[in-house]
């Protein structure tokens, strides 16, 4: 039988710090702005914050992807459209960073890591989602530029972003085309958004982004023509982008497991405390449960993906499962709290909503069911 006879471990140490100071400093963020827009010009000074207490933000050569994954089910846990914001603008640097050339690097990692600027993956368009060979959004070579036109969807950090990583079908000099990344400065290649209300996760932007004769320096276009690398590197930062949405739903779930264990040990009813009642009980297990399996899910997606193996199958695992376990957990939660699960008085219909609207994001549960199926059986619904 294994004892702890030592000291707590620094990661556990870290946690708690963390988890203190979100408490203190974040979750009224939270509270304030869960149906409303964060102003960005608090972003600077939150990730500063963030970083005092431990989160991590950092440009680290090699991070350690399960670490950041429990820092941002942390964050998420009391601010999950906060977690969403960085974390898809900390995709978009790490993109950057690995792709970019060494002018724009300069120009746009910084302020990206830093909150000053915003960054946004650009990919789903108004009749195209997850079916990028449809894509219409096009880059035509001009000169020392490429010009886009075109129109994305449901784009996360939309409206307020700076930089945006858009997928566009490229076409070469010889008139052949190619899916291929474009980075998008808006300062210097202006273009038009507006935010696209929601159900849930309304303080974490969804926007119509168009493109209208947006006029791209040629180094902007991310890899060399045919670059098998290249799309790689676009494929590992979209699997790892749905490993941290799936992070934000445990996050949200593990809020909606708390309040109702402390809910259930509270709440008399006939005499007794709820919880001791096996109905509520047989609840908190099979939330519990679904929680930490998630977490495992997740975990070794993450852990597939730093060590920079195909982690298709594991990413959409755990995205599809996370999601949709979030949207069970939050509606148990609501039936422990009875009638005020139903109430804005408490937190849980906030939960189910941001539950909610995450299945959706980063590919719908659907896809990620078939991506996982098709890896299993060899077969491919897909024409």
């Amino acid at each position: 039988m294994r004892t702890n006879t030592g000291p707590a471990r620094a990661p556990d140490d870290k946690l708690a710090s963390l988890r203190a100071g979100l408490e203190a400093d974040i979750r009224p963020l939270g509270d304030r702005y869960t149906d409303d827009h964060l102003p960005l010009g608090m972003l600077p000074e939150i990730v500063k914050t963030l970083r005092g207490h431990g989160y991590p933000m950092a440009d680290d050569d090699a991070p350690d992807e399960v670490a950041g994954a429990l820092a941002s089910e942390e964050l998420a846990r009391v601010f999950p459209s906060l977690e969403g914001c960085l974390m898809v603008s900390y995709a978009c640097a790490r993109y950057i960073a690995a792709a970019g050339p060494p002018g724009l690097r300069e120009r746009a990692v910084p302020g990206l890591l830093d909150g000053r600027k915003v960054g946004c993956l650009a990919s789903t368009e108004p009749d195209h989602g997850s079916n990028n060979a449809a894509m219409e959004t096009r880059a035509v070579p001009r000169g020392d530029e490429y010009v886009v036109n075109g129109c994305k969807r449901w784009i996360s950090n939309g409206d307020i972003s700076d930089y945006a990583i858009v997928l566009c079908r490229v076409v070469a000099e010889n008139g052949q085309e190619e899916i291929r990344p474009v980075v998008v400065e808006r300062e210097r290649s202006p273009y038009r958004t507006r935010d696209l209300p929601k159900l849930g996760l309304t303080a974490f932007v969804t926007s119509e982004m168009v493109f209208e004769d947006c006029r791209v320096p040629r180094e902007n276009c991310l890899g060399p023509a045919g670059s098998f690398k290249n799309m790689q590197l676009v494929f590992r930062t979209l699997q790892w982008a749905r490993c941290r949405m799936a992070v934000v739903s445990l996050g949200i779930a593990r809020a909606a497991l708390e309040a109702s264990v402390a809910y259930a040990r509270k709440r008399r009813q006939f005499g007794r405390l709820i919880g001791e009642f096996q109905l509520i009980q047989d609840k908190i297990y099979t939330m519990a449960a679904e929680i930490d399996a998630s977490r495992l899910l997740i975990h070794r997606a993450l852990t597939s993906i730093q060590e920079d193996r195909r982690s298709d199958r594991e990413a959409s695992m755990a995205k599809a499962y996370a999601t949709e376990m979030a949207v069970r957990v939050t509606s148990d939660a609501i039936q422990v709290h009875g009638a005020n699960g139903l109430s804005p008085d408490y937190p849980l219909e906030r939960y189910f909503r941001d539950a909610r609207a995450l299945t959706i994001a980063e590919g719908t549960t659907e896809i990620h069911k078939l991506v996982v199926a098709r890896s299993v059986l060899g077969l491919s619904a897909f024409q």
